[in-house]
């Protein structure tokens, strides 16, 4: 099953009734108690960092039934002629804003099959320590992911006080704690964004 979807460009939604849009979701897949909760609040946490973080992209967010629970997709297109685009810097807090920054900055990669290493190499921890590069990796399947995140940080704390700072960060995030994956793609001027969760 797949939701009908929701507009996003940073200040308005195509429709404001989320919760009838969930609920009916949730009854048809159906998704109970805890997980109908946890539903709730993945949808919310994303919807809430597209809209007030997620600059220079007009698209959409919908839900999608699996086998074994629901993912959360968000795909948009870069605006044409925008200015301004920003460049990665310092690491912003929290880990959805770590999330807006990277897609935020997805313009850097979109003419790029493989990420090159000296390009790697200058982006900040949270964009280079989720990267997956190799030809078994395509762009528009999952460029970053928390799971590759997660492992890069913990085989770093014992060497980066940063570290253990961002793996504090994703015990505090509900998405992080929530989500069993979350995935960035690039395919040209199109970003992708999943959140993969199990019920």
């Amino acid at each position: 099953m797949k939701t009908e979807k929701l507009w996003i460009n940073g200040m308005i939604r195509r429709n404001s009734d989320v919760n009838e849009i969930l609920e009916e979701f949730a009854a048809q897949c159906g998704i109970r108690g805890k997980a109908a909760q946890h539903l709730r609040l993945l949808t919310e946490e994303t919807l809430g960092m597209a809209n007030q973080m997620l600059k220079h992209f007009d698209g959409e967010i919908w839900l999608e039934s699996t086998a074994s629970g629901f993912e959360i997709i968000l795909e948009a297109d870069v605006r044409e002629n925008e200015e301004g685009k920003p460049a990665p810097g310092a690491s912003p807090a929290g880990f959805m804003a770590k999330i807006a920054e990277m897609m935020n900055c997805s313009y850097m990669f979109e003419s790029t099959e493989e990420m090159p290493e000296d390009l790697a190499e200058m982006l900040p921890d949270y964009m280079s320590y989720g990267s997956r590069r190799g030809a078994d990796i395509p762009a528009w399947v999952g460029r970053w992911s928390l799971s590759a995140y997660r492992q890069n940080l913990l085989e770093q704390r014992k060497r980066k006080r940063s570290a253990d700072l961002n793996l504090d960060e994703l015990e505090k995030s509900i998405v992080a704690q929530l989500a069993q994956e979350v995935t960035i793609g690039i395919h040209g001027n199109r970003i992708r964004l999943v959140i993969t969760k199990e019920i």
